[in-house]
């Protein structure tokens, strides 16, 4: 895939992270103290872009000093870039950090790189290859712990937002919004909410004598409400559990990818989850690889990750996929879906 043309911001730009769950008060905390700036999520919740007619120190000011409840890192971006998955776009983005504005070579620097998505590239060759774009024996030298400047970039599948900045000019406020629960007993995971719905919505009635297999199921949300209801449960990942999903008599933890099971001797289950952070349709193979493992008429539920913005795509590229296996599916957003969807379907009869 060829480059797309980098774009450099005319407006004051700024990329913030907010608590999870509360993007709509972090939305409305920023409209309040910053009017006249258009406030938007971006498609991976938990993420806001502020465009403002005000200058960059001016917004960062009020920021700081802003007794804040929802907003976390604050970032000043200066280029955006739309890329695609491939090993080439490294060198796309390396030349777009070119407009940005270079680093005093006086001043320590490094380059911090977040991806988020799925691409044939990995961060810290990206890394690399924009700090090529800066250092050289010139200048200006690198502290990887305590930069006196940085070039962040901030990749969400096909937007990249770059900014070069101050360390001064990145800061980071408490987010005081996430505890929910009382010590001891905060769930394991977000994602036990969202089993939780999906069972009840459907009325899911599965069988206390059954046995329900989990992929990817770490940190162990998922496995922790089916151990409730089943009398086995084998979760599937190469991460580790929570000690409390550990620690109940009836899970089974393998530590290796769903790709990697002996089928042949993992035996034949009554229901079937999937919430693996994975391409959906790659997501969706992997369900039909593994369909010979469930009772036919047994229930499957599996979430079908957003990676892009095209979010009905998604669906239907995974529910093209699912059903030479599964059947009678069934799509619903759960109050708890962030960027991603469920789906309820069951395995076909043979």
């Amino acid at each position: 895939m060829s480059c797309h043309e980098p774009q450099l911001l005319s407006a004051s730009t700024f990329l913030l992270s907010n608590a999870t769950g509360w993007d709509g008060q972090a939305r409305h905390e920023l409209r309040r103290l910053l009017p006249g700036a258009t406030v938007e999520s971006l498609f991976l919740r938990g993420n806001i872009i502020v465009r403002s007619p005000e200058p960059v120190g001016t917004v960062l000011d009020r920021l700081r000093e802003a007794d804040t409840r929802y907003l976390g890192h604050i970032i000043p971006v200066q280029v955006r870039l739309a890329i695609g998955p491939g090993a080439r776009q490294v060198a796309c983005i390396a030349n777009a950090a070119r407009l940005l504005t270079p680093p005093d070579l006086t001043r320590s620097f490094c380059v911090r790189c977040v991806r988020r998505g799925m691409h044939d590239f990995g961060s810290p060759e990206l890394t690399l290859a924009v700090a090529d774009v800066f250092v050289d024996s010139s200048g200006p030298p690198v502290d990887l712990k305590r930069p006196e400047q940085v070039c962040s970039v901030e990749i969400f599948q096909e937007a990249v937002w770059l900014g070069m900045n101050a360390v001064e000019d990145l800061p980071v406020k408490t987010m005081r919004a996430g505890r929910k629960w009382a010590p001891g007993n905060r769930p394991v995971s977000r994602a036990e909410h969202k089993l939780r719905e999906v069972l009840r919505y459907w009325d899911l009635r599965l069988p206390s004598e059954g046995r329900a297999l989990d992929l990817g199921a770490a940190p162990g949300g998922w496995t922790r409400v089916l151990a409730g209801r089943v009398a086995e449960v084998v979760a599937v990942d190469p991460g580790e559990l929570d000690e409390r999903v550990l620690a109940l008599p009836n899970v089974t933890h393998l530590r290796c990818r769903t790709d990697e099971l002996d089928r042949d001797a993992i035996g034949r289950f009554d229901v079937i989850v999937n919430d693996m952070n994975m391409h959906p349709d790659a997501s969706a193979r992997l369900m039909c690889e593994v369909a010979t493992l469930v009772e036919p008429g047994a229930p499957a539920v599996m979430t079908v990750k957003f990676f892009t913005p095209r979010w009905s795509r998604h669906v239907d590229e995974a529910r093209g996929i699912l059903q030479c296996e599964y059947e009678d599916i069934q799509v619903r957003r759960m109050p708890h879906n962030a960027s991603e969807t469920s789906l309820v379907m069951r395995r076909r009869a043979r």
